[in-house]
């Protein structure tokens, strides 16, 4: 399965969702994992306050599982504007990550592509100046008509679709030569666990479940605990038995009688 990285700026997020309407069927019959920052998917565009020391770029949340996809893809995708020139962190660091993996590996095994979204000085201040354009050499943004720029969003993808059949019958070859694995390609993708953050009851749920609480006691005790017979009173839906009539002794009282005293002898 290859692994393809799509490097985009923000900015141009509508340029990116179309391209991948064009890629779906690629990604289908080709069986391609493609990876970028979607905001839709838990791993948004936002940036860290805090800045790694001794360097001045801003990094996005995601910035490590985009490090270390990185480092595992076999086709990079950089969608090139003048918004992507203004983003530190795309023109330092990923597009260097990509070059050194491309110069490790070499033509044969991974390709890096830019596709131009608008005019910029990206050939005098990028290094993708030395790689292969994608959809011509016209931006989308130099193409007026609608017409022109489906042409080129369908040149983008015919080209990769080529590249594409070439990697994977290099990395196979690579595979049979090397009679090992194809570098993780048939490993699938193990994303880092996110455990559940706690998060408090509010206010309202804890007086609610206090209440509830003090209700099951207080009903329990009155059904199993309390005196069944109150004053002057026996609740007719409980199985109550009545008290006893009162009891009449059968020899009635009567006053003392004065008993004489011994006489004395």
């Amino acid at each position: 399965m290859l692994r393809l990285y799509i490097s985009y700026a923000p900015a141009d997020k509508p340029y990116l969702d179309k391209l991948l309407k064009w890629l779906k069927p690629l990604e289908e019959r080709y069986a391609l994992r493609l990876w970028y920052a979607d905001p839709a998917k838990s791993v948004p565009f936002l940036y860290h306050s805090q800045q790694p020391p001794g360097s001045m770029l801003r990094y996005p949340l995601d910035w490590e599982l985009s490090l270390n996809r990185l480092e595992q893809a076999h086709i990079y995708l950089f969608l090139v504007s003048y918004n992507s020139l203004s983003t530190p962190y795309i023109e330092q660091e990923e597009v260097p990550r990509a070059a050194e993996r491309y110069s490790k590996k070499s033509k044969r095994l991974v390709r890096i592509f830019p596709v131009l979204l608008s005019p910029s000085l990206w050939k005098e201040q990028s290094r993708l100046s030395g790689f292969p354009v994608l959809g011509g050499p016209l931006s989308l943004t130099e193409r007026k008509k609608k017409e022109e720029e489906d042409e080129a969003f369908l040149q983008v993808v015919t080209e990769l679709r080529v590249a594409v059949e070439e990697l994977r019958r290099n990395w196979l070859e690579e595979k049979h030569l090397l009679s090992a694995g194809t570098d993780g390609m048939d490993t699938p993708e193990l994303l880092p666990a996110t455990p559940a953050a706690f998060q408090p009851l509010p206010g309202w749920a804890g007086v609610a479940l206090l209440l509830s609480v003090f209700y099951l006691v207080t009903a329990f005790y009155l059904r199993s605990c309390a005196p069944r017979m109150y004053h002057m009173y026996v609740p007719k839906e409980l199985p109550y038995e009545a008290p006893p009539e009162r009891y009449l002794r059968e020899n009635p009282l009567v006053d003392p009688v004065d008993v004489p005293l011994r006489p004395e002898e």
